[in-house]
């Protein structure tokens, strides 16, 4: 091997993820009311699968039957999950007013599934299973909230 290689190899990698940090965002933008509304769907669909599992895992530590480390892993996950949905739609620029109102309708409440998954999590990792499966904000109201959303912009 040529005492060259590692150095090329080595700078490669560092201009690979420099200009992989510089990339915003994935997705394209939202140029019609109708792709922002579509977009809209896609991450409240996202987030209730999130907050579905949550759910599901919340009810099973609750009644005793989880495993907690198993259990507080993947909540935790969920929440990564449901950050990266919330942050990547809340970067989609609104093309117009009635996108604003969409958005401004479902911001909410991802904030709300956001804040009682990560109630979720913190009680699991304290190691408080009892009561998950009715944390504040309760999970029960925010994936009713997100199937309206869904049911209403589909």
């Amino acid at each position: 091997m040529r005492p060259w290689r590692p150095l090329v190899v080595g700078v490669g990698c560092i201009l690979a993820a420099t200009l992989g940090g510089c990339v915003n965002h994935p997705v394209g933008p939202a140029r019609t009311f109708d792709d922002f509304e579509g977009k809209a769907v896609t991450t409240a669909e996202s987030a209730r699968s999130a907050v579905e599992t949550v759910r599901l895992l919340a009810t099973i530590s609750d009644e005793g039957r989880g495993f907690a480390s198993y259990d507080a892993v993947s909540v935790s996950e969920q929440e990564d999950t449901l950050g990266g949905v919330r942050g990547t739609f809340a970067s989609i620029q609104p093309p117009d007013d009635r996108s604003v109102e969409v958005r401004n309708q479902l911001m909410p409440i991802l904030d709300n599934a956001f804040d009682g998954v990560g109630d979720v999590r913190i009680e699991l990792r304290r190691g408080h299973a009892a009561g998950l499966a009715d944390p504040d904000p309760s999970l029960d109201e925010v994936a009713a909230a997100l199937d309206a959303f869904i049911e209403e912009h589909s």
